[in-house]
């Protein structure tokens, strides 16, 4: 269970309270997950997931929850944080920055068809051009940059033709990041994780995207091509 921070139903009533979200009458640890503690929590007014940030700090998340907000008001099915009478979307809890959202409801689908693939498309494009006028900025932290740090450590563990392959393709990428061609395409804030995990269905139905904490500002072909790299693969 990826619960590294203890939540008792006496913190977390008094957090659902102060967001004015009514009164708790269960709380769960979620499985999964590898970087923040995650609970459903419910109270009589409905279902939510209460997060802890274990890496993420105070200064850095506003971008990522003011994103889903603004996307949410603009009717993007996304997890929609909860203020307090301040306005406040950022909480704290045993130390930790935190957040309440509400739940999407429906399932991920991990063996998508072409109505799935379809439809995570269009709710993309959607969401793309929902954020073009978000007013914050952040670059996207696991883009060239990152390509470019992270591939040296990567190196001493790949045989001969994978070590080929990664130096050739990053040095294309390199290259591409320098032309006018790149430098027109459109972007704004992407999701940058959109895997099949992060995305919720009932039936053929999409629900929501969730997850965005892996979010910032960069082409909106990156996006494309996560998504193409996770649900057009069998």
């Amino acid at each position: 269970m990826a619960v590294f921070t203890e939540v008792t139903e006496t913190q977390a009533n008094d957090l659902m309270q102060a967001l004015n979200l009514g009164q708790l009458t269960a709380l769960r640890g979620i499985e999964g997950g590898i970087e923040n503690t995650n609970y459903f929590a419910t109270t009589d007014q409905g279902d939510y997931v209460l997060t802890l940030f274990e890496r993420l700090t105070h200064e850095q998340l506003p971008f990522y929850l003011l994103l889903m907000k603004h996307l949410a008001e603009r009717g993007i099915p996304v997890p929609n944080p909860a203020a307090n009478r301040d306005g406040d979307v950022l909480q704290s809890l045993n130390g930790k920055p935190a957040a309440v959202v509400n739940k999407l409801a429906g399932k991920s689908q991990l063996q998508p068809q072409a109505v799935h693939c379809a439809a995570v498309g269009d709710m993309l494009a959607r969401m793309h051009l929902a954020g073009a006028d978000y007013n914050r900025s952040q670059p996207n932290l696991r883009g060239l940059p990152w390509w470019n740090e992270t591939a040296p450590v990567v190196l001493p563990f790949l045989d001969p033709a994978q070590t080929s392959l990664l130096r050739s393709e990053l040095a294309y990428q390199n290259h591409i990041a320098d032309s006018a061609a790149y430098a027109a395409l459109p972007r704004g804030p992407v999701h940058a994780d959109l895997f099949r995990d992060n995305v919720m269905f009932d039936g053929e139905q999409l629900t929501g995207f969730f997850d965005f904490y892996f979010a910032g500002v960069d082409t909106w072909l990156f996006d494309l091509a996560v998504c193409l790299n996770d649900w057009c693969i069998d």
